[in-house]
């Protein structure tokens, strides 16, 4: 985190997102189905949705930051990939239930304009996503944490998807269209579904030790190579774990130093890596010899060559 003040905000996203969120998605609720508005009741499992991930969140930070005990020595920080996987599969399954009725009503051909009370809580939505688009991106900066990028992108598609409902709506009253109403939640289904992927997709990644992006290496693998004593940074491995990006390296050094110096050289590396590098968890440096490996390393590098 860059300021101090950052840690109030991560210990209030998930609360504030889940107040947020549960205000919107009732007031969509209610006024989509008295004013008749296909597309502003769908619109309210954008923000049900989040009430869902601020939940998880809350959970997940909290448990995603307990300390390595004996049956976790690799930390928790899984645990919020787990929910984001939950948080996808919900999304698949609920708005594929809602696109099946919706799309029978579009079939139907039997259309209403809704009131436009609709309209202004759509405009009222956008604003209310705007200002927490903005406020969890900000978080999700600070903290790395998937799960709040992934509320932080949520309330961006919310923004657009009211936008779409507020459309939708003039439409209907002012071009004769009633059936556009309609045609949005369809439209809204099908990217809340196509959300829901994207989630799974992102979460399961991590699961699976997924490195950290390409940009992330090349800087890591570029600090080390900045260490006095570094002839060249052989191998650089990264992981998400969570808010952490944990990395293993292996340095090549003068062959004439011996095992104290070359150690103290990869101590360097770890530093300097741990100072410089944002959101970096656990680092391990290990050395060898230019032209050969050092006792310390023969036993990781033929681990290595075997899994290959």
């Amino acid at each position: 985190m860059n300021y101090s003040k950052c840690v109030v905000c991560y210990r209030a996203v998930g609360w504030i997102g889940l107040a947020a969120n549960l205000a919107l998605s009732i007031l969509k609720l209610v006024v989509g189905v008295v004013s008749g508005s296909h597309a502003l009741v769908v619109d309210a499992l954008y923000s049900g949705k989040d009430v869902v991930t601020s939940f998880l969140i809350i959970l997940g930070l909290r448990l995603a930051k307990q300390p390595i005990d004996e049956e976790h020595q690799f930390g928790h920080g899984k645990a919020e990939f787990l929910y984001s996987v939950v948080i996808g599969l919900a999304l698949i399954v609920t708005t594929g239930l809602v696109l099946y009725f919706e799309a029978g009503k579009l079939i139907q051909g039997v259309h209403q304009a809704p009131h436009l009370i609709a309209l202004w809580t759509a405009i009222f939505a956008v604003g209310a996503n705007v200002l927490l688009t903005l406020y969890t991106r900000c978080v999700a900066y600070q903290i790395n944490s998937p799960m709040v990028a992934v509320l932080s992108k949520h309330q961006k598609s919310d923004a657009i998807a009211s936008v779409a409902v507020a459309l939708g709506i003039i439409g209907s009253h002012y071009l004769g269209m009633p059936w556009l109403d309609t045609l949005v939640a369809v439209g809204e289904c099908v990217d809340l579904g196509y959300m829901g992927g994207e989630v799974c997709a992102h979460a399961i990644r991590g699961l699976m030790d997924a490195s950290a992006p390409e940009e992330v290496v090349m800087q890591i693998q570029d600090r080390a190579g900045l260490i006095a004593g570094v002839k060249k940074v052989e191998i650089v491995q990264t992981r998400r774990v969570g808010q952490e990006i944990w990395a293993s390296l292996v340095i090549g050094v003068d062959p004439e130093l011996s095992v104290y110096e070359a150690k103290q050289i990869s101590l360097a590396v770890e530093k300097a890596l741990e100072e410089s590098i944002t959101h970096l968890g656990e680092v391990s440096v290990r050395f060898k010899s230019v032209s050969g490996s050092l006792p310390e390393l023969d036993y990781v590098l033929r681990e290595r060559e075997a899994l290959t």
